[in-house]
């Protein structure tokens, strides 16, 4: 139930979008961050940051996509006892077309 609540953050990340400032630097430190994710908690949090960084980076639409697919999958493999640093890793390179 606490991992629900935690992923269901990454969903309103895509309503708070037009009102928090974000910036690329900011992107880059958390997606640094997202490969030496410990925990799920840690890969969720992680992501949130990155996500709330992301501002002009990309279009909305583009990001929440990628919100949406992050989330999905990140429950997905939370809920199938997939190891932290493969679903960190499949995050990162999803997440790379924004900081590369």
């Amino acid at each position: 139930m606490r991992f629900t609540f935690v992923t269901a953050m990454l969903a309103s990340l895509v309503m708070a979008a037009p009102t928090v400032r974000r910036d690329l630097d900011g992107a880059k430190g958390a997606y640094g961050a997202i490969a030496g994710s410990a925990n799920d908690a840690a890969l969720v949090a992680n992501t949130n940051t990155f996500f709330a960084n992301l501002n002009g980076v990309a279009s909305s639409d583009d990001i929440n996509q990628s919100v949406k697919q992050v989330s999905d999958q990140i429950s997905a493999n939370h809920k199938d006892k997939v190891p932290t640093q493969l679903t960190a890793a499949w995050v990162s390179s999803v997440l790379n077309k924004y900081v590369a």
